[in-house]
Parts: C-alpha cells; sequence; structure tokens
C-alpha cells in the first residue's frame, strides 16, 4: 500500500463515524427514552463533530493542511467540554446553563474548580495520557506560530543556507507522515467522543450509576 492510499485508507475510517454518530444519536432519543437537557447539549456536540470531520476531510484531500489541522483544536474542544458533564454535581443544569448563553470556562466543577480548558485537559489526560501534547500541537494551529512558517518555506540548501517557499492555497511542503499524524488525531479525539456519548445513553437507562460512570472515567 502507498502512503498516499494509506492516507486514503485513513481518511475513509475518518468519515464511517458518521455512521456511529447517527447510531448513537438513534439510541439515545428514540421513544421510550426520555428527553433531558443533557441530550440537546450531546446533539450540539454530535453536529459539530459531524461537521468539523467532513470539513478536515474535505481540505486534506484538497491538499490544504493548514485549514484542516486546525479543526483539530475544535474537535478536542468538543470532547473537554463535553466531558464536563461528568465533573459537575447536575449535568443538567450544566447543559440549561449553556444553553443560556453561560461561558463554560465560567462554571465550576462539584468542587468548586473552574472549568478552565487546561483543568479540563489536566483531568482528561489521565485517562488519555496523549490529550496535553495534543491540546498544546493544535492550539499552535489555532494562533499564528512557527507551525504556519514551517509549512510555507523548505530549507533549499544548508550549506548556502538558502530557502524555498512559495505563496498558494494548497500544500506544497508538507509531508504525507504529518497528514496521516493529524488524521490519526482526529480519529482518536472521535473515539473519545464516542465513549462520552455510550457512557450517557448508558447513564440514561442506569442513571443510579452515574457515580459510578463518573469514577470510571474521571477517578
Amino acid at each position: 500500500m502507498s502512503i498516499q492510499d494509506d492516507i486514503e485508507s485513513r481518511l475513509r475510517h475518518l468519515d464511517s463515524f458518521e455512521t456511529t454518530f447517527k447510531e448513537l444519536s438513534k439510541q439515545m432519543m428514540a421513544p421510550p427514552q426520555q428527553l433531558f437537557a443533557l441530550d440537546m447539549l450531546a446533539v450540539a456536540v454530535i453536529n459539530r463533530s459531524l461537521s468539523l470531520i467532513s470539513g478536515f476531510t474535505t481540505l486534506i484531500k484538497s491538499r490544504n493542511y493548514i485549514g484542516a489541522a486546525h479543526l483539530a483544536r475544535p474537535h478536542l474542544d468538543n470532547y473537554l467540554r463535553f466531558c464536563a458533564a461528568w465533573l459537575v454535581k447536575d449535568p443538567h443544569d450544566f447543559a440549561m446553563k449553556i444553553m443560556e448563553g453561560k461561558r463554560i470556562d465560567q462554571l465550576t466543577d462539584q468542587n468548586g474548580k473552574l472549568l478552565k480548558d487546561y483543568y479540563l485537559v489536566e483531568i482528561a489526560s489521565k485517562e488519555f495520557p496523549w490529550m496535553k501534547n495534543v491540546y498544546k500541537e493544535t492550539s499552535g494551529f489555532v494562533h499564528l506560530s512557527k507551525k504556519h512558517i514551517f509549512t510555507s518555506t523548505k530549507l533549499k540548501d544548508k550549506t548556502d543556507r538558502t530557502i524555498e517557499f512559495r505563496v498558494g492555497k494548497e500544500d506544497q511542503y508538507v509531508q504525507d507522515e504529518s497528514k496521516i499524524e493529524a488524521i490519526e488525531c482526529m480519529i482518536e479525539i472521535t473515539n473519545c467522543v464516542i465513549s462520552l456519548l455510550e457512557g450517557w445513553i448508558w447513564t440514561k437507562s442506569n442513571p443510579d450509576k452515574l457515580e459510578e460512570l463518573k469514577k470510571e472515567h474521571f477517578g
């Protein structure tokens, strides 16, 4: 398998999550399930995930790595801020506050800690140690940084200390390995989001087990 075939295979895997998300939506919302405020937040997470994944795969296929890579950060945000519902006293009140326009980073968990990104990353990294580094690296694409310089130029001659650059909307100097890494990042984040959705669906059927689920995921 060529590296290009490998990239296309991974993109198909990422696209295939649409079926999973739709199936989870049916399980979460179909009768006789009750409707809760947290369901509305979960639907928002699902729709945002589908939109980000679609945009990411489209941009990678269009050789727009910079546009694609920066979408990993809001996708990670999907997981981090949805997982905050497992840290608060009342997940449904938490969802209602978000619908009222309250900022998540100004709300607190059940121990009174503000739900700021760095705190959510710290909590999430207990289960997924790689998440802290992904947060740091993907944040580098959101703000103008060295990542944008190094994907726009290439060292042409080390001895002469000359560089080459081109201006255009398509990838010029992005390695295929970097694209694969970005795709895998999106896949892993999606798996984490799906895990939370499955946990919520399970909780709806077993409301008395919520505390047990919290301990399993976040200690």
